[in-house]
């Protein structure tokens, strides 16, 4: 019987440019489907719906071929439940948006999105996200969506933590150091913009980055806290 391998990528962060057009990122994405015209289901909860953003998104990825379908929650029209499970099982890819870490969970739990992704990922959709949709696949996120840096619970798809944005945002290395000691997780990860890290199987596989300077982290609880992926 042949296994159904789980695939999840996680990107730390991106530029406004980077929303705009296929990064190295998007294309190795797109690629792990080994189809000419996958189809890839944006969910841009944590960021509100934002209309620019999934108008940047929809463009970027049709124009390199390909299908790109969207749920929203807070513009109509509001999406039935028979409407979410189809859109999940026609994806082949599945992009969870960056923002709010706290509120996109606490929607997605209202309407059962939990499960359904847990399903997708179970089925071997290629699941991925920036930033809130990167942390969200983990037992815990390091999030500042409540006003302050944290340890929120995500989903429990990947073991351990993961800290995005760890280079570009102040305190943000320190802070979720000082976490993984005081709660002893292990293992614990971070990533800054511009890389994204490859998980398969439930384990690190791969780095991959828009920017040859930036990195991936395993994050110890000895010294040297920060080794290089």
């Amino acid at each position: 019987m042949t296994k159904t391998n789980k695939n999840i990528v996680v990107i730390g962060g991106e530029s406004t440019e980077d929303m705009k057009c296929m990064t190295p990122i998007d294309e190795y994405i797109r690629s792990l489907t080994d189809k000419a015209h996958p189809t890839i289901l944006y969910i841009p909860t944590a960021n509100g719906d934002d209309p620019l953003k999934i108008s940047d998104f929809i463009g970027k990825y049709e124009n390199a071929g390909c299908v790109v379908t969207q749920l929203t929650f807070f513009t109509p029209p509001f999406p039935r439940a028979e409407h979410i499970s189809s859109l999940i099982d026609q994806a082949e890819i599945i992009y969870i948006a960056g923002g709010n870490t706290r509120a996109m969970l606490a929607t997605w739990r209202e309407f059962g999105i939990i499960n359904l992704l847990k399903e997708a990922w179970a089925k071997g959709k290629i699941l991925c996200g920036v930033s809130a949709g990167a942390i969200c696949w983990f037992d815990y996120g390091h999030s500042d969506s409540g006003g302050a840096f944290a340890l929120i619970s995500g989903m429990g798809l990947i073991s351990g933590a993961l800290c995005p944005h760890f280079s570009s945002e102040a305190e943000r290395e320190a802070s979720f150091i000082e976490f993984i000691h005081l709660k002893g997780i292990q293992p614990a990860y971070a990533v800054d913009d511009n890389v994204a890290l490859h998980f398969k199987n439930g384990k690190y596989h791969k780095s991959i980055r828009n920017n040859a300077s930036c990195n991936g982290y395993a994050i110890s609880m000895v010294s040297p806290h920060v080794k290089s992926l």
